[in-house]
């Protein structure tokens, strides 16, 4: 008869599982999540809701666009109408009364005061549209500039175009 070995097996117990790496996986998961979702802002529109009819009629109107016109000779009207430079004359010498006189453009920035001062009577801001001819000299530009800067006049929009054909 053969004898049988009995092998005796150790008793195994139930395996143990470690989830803490697997806990931590959820955790940073979590605050990821949490993270991501307050970053993300929603977009408002900004409407505004007309006012009554009374507040209205209350508003004055804004104030028309001044204009001024560079001619090709150099000559500057201010709205169409008013003569505040003559003829620019590019041959006058530097430092001559004449020079002075066609540079500073007095009455044009009188006139610029007197537009400031009556948009600002309304609450507005004074808007000054320059429209110079093609050829007109690249220095009455500036000295127009020059005048805009003097009155306080920073909203400028400026394009070329020819005013005799207007």
């Amino acid at each position: 008869m053969a004898r049988h070995k009995k092998i005796q097996t150790e008793e195994q117990e139930d395996p143990d599982m470690n989830i803490s790496s697997m806990i931590d996986c959820c955790f940073l998961l979590l605050i990821y999540f949490l993270v991501a979702t307050s970053l993300v802002s929603e977009k408002k529109l900004d409407i505004s809701i007309p006012a009554s009819t009374q507040s209205q009629s209350s508003q004055k109107p804004p104030v028309e666009p001044g204009r001024i016109v560079l001619r090709a000779d150099g000559s500057v009207t201010w709205n169409g109408d008013m003569n505040v430079a003559d003829v620019y004359n590019p041959d006058a010498q530097p430092g001559s009364a004449e020079y002075r006189a066609q540079r500073q453009l007095d009455q044009l920035v009188e006139q610029l005061k007197n537009y400031k001062d009556l948009a600002s009577s309304v609450q507005s801001e004074p808007v000054v549209m320059l429209t110079g001819a093609p050829s007109a000299p690249h220095q009455r530009i500036v000295d127009i500039m020059a005048a805009l800067a003097e009155a306080g006049i920073k909203s400028v929009g400026i394009s070329t175009a020819d005013p005799e054909g207007d």
